[in-house]
């Protein structure tokens, strides 16, 4: 926890320092002043406890392209790659214990299980996406610093961005596992709020800060949200369509592309395909 303890969060930068940090920024419109962002919190909030209220067991065709490469060391240096394109099923679970959770987590196409560590062919498994937005939720915003940047259109949308950082405190830290370590995760990063619905259209997080002790640098990973009907549920559902994962662990760096489609409901016994 020191290393967060003594980072600069991005709800602090200076907009030139935003706006060069974060380059899916072009476009943006930025606010005069933050007048705009209680509005728009309790709008995130409401949007997300109805998701929560209605969201059902689904899962998706999920479509992984990876790769590892060896950072440059020196000049002159080529760097190692590793590339590899898989398939799973994407599981988001509703928990009973907590109507305010989803598990997340992945088999093979035939239903086996699939562990979420450092794989053995040395590709990193990356997955919690559905979940991200929760950092709106109401119970979470008292842990999380927020900024409102302003105005911008995202796919198509009009969106309000809100930049975020979480607080250094046990509290809001959740824990990554990286061969066999637990490891203490604070996150900031920008979302883009659809500006008349209120749900999240992409979010991008960061690491508060870097983790020498694991040698983790970085983990940026950058999700972009689409709605999805199912037959015969109510409302609509805003889930992962494409999702980019970038980490500087130890020696490498790991890129992961996720993409997802096919949703259905899921139960143990049958499944509706989604329209």
């Amino acid at each position: 926890m020191e290393a967060y303890r003594s980072a600069e969060p991005i709800t602090t930068w200076p907009m030139k320092k935003i706006l060069h940090e974060i380059p899916e920024l072009k476009g943006l419109e930025p606010a005069a002043d933050q007048s705009a962002l209680p509005g728009t919190l309790a709008q995130a909030a409401a949007t997300l406890e109805n998701f929560w209220k209605n969201f059902q067991n689904t899962s998706s065709l999920e479509t992984i392209d990876e790769s590892r490469q060896t950072r440059q060391r020196s000049a002159g240096a080529h760097p190692e790659v590793d590339e590899a394109v898989r398939e799973f099923r994407y599981l988001m679970l509703t928990d009973p214990d907590n109507p305010l959770h989803i598990k997340e987590y992945r088999t093979d196409l035939h239903g086996r299980p699939r562990s979420s560590e450092l794989a053995v062919s040395g590709f990193l498994q990356t997955s919690g996406f559905t979940s991200l937005p929760l950092i709106f939720g109401s119970r979470e915003q008292h842990l999380t610093d927020y900024r409102y940047l302003g105005s911008q259109r995202v796919h198509d949308q009009a969106c309000k961005v809100v930049a975020f950082a979480q607080h250094d405190t046990e509290d809001a830290v959740s824990r990554w596992s990286i061969e066999g370590q637990q490891i203490p995760v604070l996150i900031q990063g920008v979302a883009w709020i659809d500006a008349e619905g209120g749900e999240v259209v992409q979010i991008r997080t960061d690491l508060l800060a870097p983790q020498p002790r694991v040698s983790l640098g970085r983990a940026t990973t950058v999700v972009r949200f689409a709605p999805v009907q199912f037959h015969k549920a109510r409302g609509v559902f805003w889930l992962p369509q494409e999702v980019t994962v970038s980490i500087d662990l130890d020696a490498y760096t790991f890129v992961n592309r996720h993409r997802y489609s096919q949703y259905q409901v899921f139960t143990v016994l049958t499944s509706e395909s989604s329209r």
